[in-house]
């Protein structure tokens, strides 16, 4: 008996060494299959040779026992346009990957798609097969890949960009002093992270309301749709002039349109949306802007700026902020004979604003214009204004600090409600036909705004 008490102890020992925990035994019952947390890895469309994000599928044993992966593998092999990471691992395939019972593992996807002659998105399509035990299952790859123009570092000349495939800034493209750059109805232009579009000839952007052009960041997936500083936007240089941007939208940007052309020619932009801006939408210096039916909404800085003087007319344009998630301190509509932080200061400086909507959801957001000098205002009728700082000054032609009714400002939808105090009130301009849809203002009482909802 003594010497039974004196080696229990190590049995007991033994015996916790020779028993392999449940969940480390490999199991080859062909039932133990693996469960995904989807069937199908979907992967918004992929610019061609660029690549894709990349995307996680996560694979459960849900069995008590571990189970040996005899194979992970594309089944396209290596011509197959998706890479796979596992383990740390890129390969095209992968053999004898143990898991514990009730364990899971992570598999990390890629596409990255060559190039072919089709102009339209097109299908790429493969699938992950795992075989486990001698039972095959799969997880589908469907990705949509899309050809693309794509614009290196360096100057043009005068050229026309296309609609029939999207246009890709990969870097700074100058349009050089003396050419035209004509971007047909229609066309898309993605911008690379911190990319630009320097113009210091002259810009034609062609869009109708039926054909816009876009322009937006390079990240297509729906999260990225609403995300600001994506790329620097569209820069208007000191020698540029003449130009004139129609029915685009602008978005994903640090600034929607930078313009700095004192002395030059006018830049006309018409029937356009510029959103989602991480500082100003459109922020002009010293220069001379016409802006007509246009939208600028959630920026964070100003929605329109027109500093160190110049001549800035705003014609049924609505200037909005509602849900910014943008931190912005400063108004919607600023125009200053100054620049702040240089020594620009008094120069000629003049603001035409007409039929437009200047107007915020923040309650401690009370005065959303600014005009230095006051003097600058030659003319500011017909608008709907939230402003306490210049309600004496203003209240007589315009609609003060009263919600113009948007049909659903959340869902950025700014077109004015039945009950909109904008509805009927604008000025009739014998030359503004239509709005930014292309819909036709009333001969009588037109709207305020970009919008027209008024029916005569």
């Amino acid at each position: 008996m003594r010497y039974l008490l004196a080696i229990l102890p190590l049995l007991l020992l033994l015996s916790v060494f020779g028993c392999e925990p449940k969940d480390e035994v490999i199991t080859t019952d062909p039932n133990a299959v693996l469960e995904f947390s989807a069937d199908t890895v979907l992967f918004d469309t992929v610019f061609v040779s660029r690549g894709s994000i990349t995307k996680r599928l996560k694979v459960y044993n849900r069995n008590e026992k571990a189970v040996r992966i005899s194979e992970i593998t594309l089944a396209g092999a290596s011509a197959s346009p998706y890479q796979l990471i596992i383990n740390g691992v890129q390969s095209p395939m992968v053999n004898n990957v143990e898991l514990r019972g009730g364990d899971s593992l992570y598999v990390l996807v890629k596409a990255n798609i060559s190039p072919t002659d089709q102009s339209q998105p097109f299908l790429a399509a493969d699938s992950i097969l795992f075989t486990t035990n001698g039972q095959q299952q799969n997880v589908k790859l469907v990705a949509y890949g899309q050809n693309a123009y794509f614009h290196r570092k360096g100057s043009i000349g005068t050229t026309t960009w296309a609609s029939d495939k999207p246009h890709v800034l990969l870097d700074s493209v100058l349009v050089r002093e003396g050419a035209t750059l004509t971007i047909e109805k229609g066309a898309q232009v993605f911008g690379y992270n911190r990319s630009v579009l320097l113009v210091a000839g002259q810009l034609q952007v062609q869009g109708t309301p039926k054909e816009r052009v876009s322009f937006g960041g390079y990240r297509r997936e729906k999260e990225y749709q609403i995300a600001p500083g994506q790329w620097d936007g569209i820069h208007i240089l000191a020698t540029s002039g003449g130009n004139s941007i129609k029915y685009a939208d602008i978005r994903n940007t640090q600034y929607g349109l930078r313009i700095g052309n004192p002395g030059m020619a006018g830049t006309l932009v018409e029937g356009c949306k510029i959103s989602h801006a991480m500082l100003g939408g459109v922020v002009a210096f010293t220069s001379d802007v016409q802006v007509v039916n246009t939208l600028i909404y959630n920026c964070g800085q100003y929605g329109f700026g027109g500093l160190g003087g110049g001549n800035y007319e705003l014609l049924y344009t609505s200037i909005v902020s509602y849900q910014n998630p943008l931190p912005r301190e400063t108004p919607l509509l600023v125009i200053a004979d100054f620049i702040p932080g240089t020594d620009i200061e008094n120069q000629p400086t003049s603001l035409r604003l007409i039929n437009s909507i200047v107007y915020s959801d923040g309650y401690s957001t009370v005065n959303e214009v600014l005009v230095e000098p006051l003097t600058a205002a030659t003319a500011v009728s017909s608008n709907l204004l939230r402003t306490e700082r210049y309600k004496e000054q203003f209240e007589a032609n315009n609609v003060l600090n009263t919600d113009p009714k948007f049909e659903a400002p959340a869902k950025h939808d700014f077109r004015l409600d039945t009950l909109s105090p904008a509805s009927g009130a604008a000025k009739l301009l014998p030359t503004i036909l239509q709005d930014i849809e292309g819909t036709t203002r009333s001969s009588t009482l037109p709207d305020i705004g970009a919008y027209e909802r008024t029916i005569d």
